[in-house]
């Protein structure tokens, strides 16, 4: 692929199984996503759980574990892009209440979105355990070289229908399945979640939080080094939740030169009025989530909508 191949950069979500292995639930997927250019999936043994956003339930087991093989999905399109670094020996056991981390790399051999899966056989069980594996291969850092943003959402795993596969408007109102919500309210009781799923802008620090129209509140802040990631970590002290502000609230994050509201009348100083676009959240499965949001900002006025991208949950759009 010549110079194209050279500036190939890695964006990798792991579908990280929770739940113990060689028991009742073979044959399950999970999809909780890991950033970076490896991710890491933990086995537990002889305890119970889910994962985030999948449904592996099984009951606890009180023996060890004996695991038959781990390997990669041979029949995979995409599995030559990804290498199980050091797998575990066909036969290694893991005691009762400890865990076994296996990692993966990603390797794009080309720009697009790969699939492959984990394959993990336990002895006693009729089906094995299937590990999703989906990584992006991009041409580069910042401006055309980013991704879309509907392959970052296929690559995370939310079936959404954003408007389009490339750029998007920066001045049709609303577009595919994006709601009027130019600010939010709480949905019922407990913490609002307010997660960066992804972000590709320039590099600098972003802080992001909420706003009434009392006070702005930063809740956070996207490290400086995480300006083209899924899942992109926060500096210390950042926080994924906060309280229910008893009214209804926007969402901004702050650059270099500007800011950048959910409400339109607030972007009247920026490159793009209509700068946020939210959709109703979705899985894999395109199975909807509910009272949770998908929030999408244009920082300046390509229309790409992935500068920075948030889930947002306890929420309903405020009337």
């Amino acid at each position: 692929m010549g110079v194209i191949a050279q500036r190939l950069t890695t964006a990798f979500a792991l579908a990280t199984w929770l739940a113990p292995l060689g028991c009742s639930d073979s044959g399950s997927t999970s999809t909780m996503t890991a950033g970076g250019g490896a991710g890491q999936s933990n086995m537990t043994a002889g305890s119970a759980g889910t994962a985030a956003g999948g449904s592996g339930n099984a009951s606890a087991g009180s023996a060890a574990l004996k695991l038959s093989s781990v390997k990669l999905d041979a029949a995979a399109a995409g599995t030559g892009s990804f290498e199980l670094v050091s797998p575990p020996a066909d036969g290694t056991s893991v005691a009762a209440g400890q865990s076994l981390d296996l990692q993966v790399r990603f390797k794009p051999t080309g720009i697009a979105l790969f699939q492959s899966k984990l394959v993990i056989q336990t002895m006693g069980a009729d089906m094995p355990t299937n590990v999703g594996l989906y990584g992006l291969g991009t041409k580069g850092l910042e401006g055309e070289n980013e991704p879309y943003l509907k392959i970052v959402l296929d690559t995370l795993g939310y079936q959404i229908d954003v408007g389009g596969s490339a750029l998007l408007s920066t001045t049709t109102p609303l577009v595919g399945s994006e709601v009027a919500a130019q600010q939010f309210q709480a949905a019922g009781a407990g913490a609002i979640e307010i997660v960066p799923v992804a972000r590709y802008s320039p590099q600098e620090p972003i802080p992001y939080g909420f706003y009434t129209a009392q006070a702005e509140t930063v809740v956070g802040t996207i490290s400086n080094d995480q300006y083209q990631a899924l899942n992109p970590k926060t500096d210390a002290g950042s926080m994924l939740t906060f309280a229910d502000p008893g009214s209804a609230f926007g969402i901004f994050t702050t650059s270099k030169t500007h800011k950048t509201y959910s409400e339109d009348s607030k972007n009247a100083g920026n490159q793009v009025k209509h700068a946020v676009r939210s959709y109703p959240l979705k899985d894999r499965a395109g199975t909807a989530i509910t009272n949770a949001y998908l929030v999408c900002f244009e920082e300046a006025a390509n229309g790409d909508y992935q500068d920075y991208v948030f889930t947002l949950k306890n929420v309903k759009p405020a009337p």
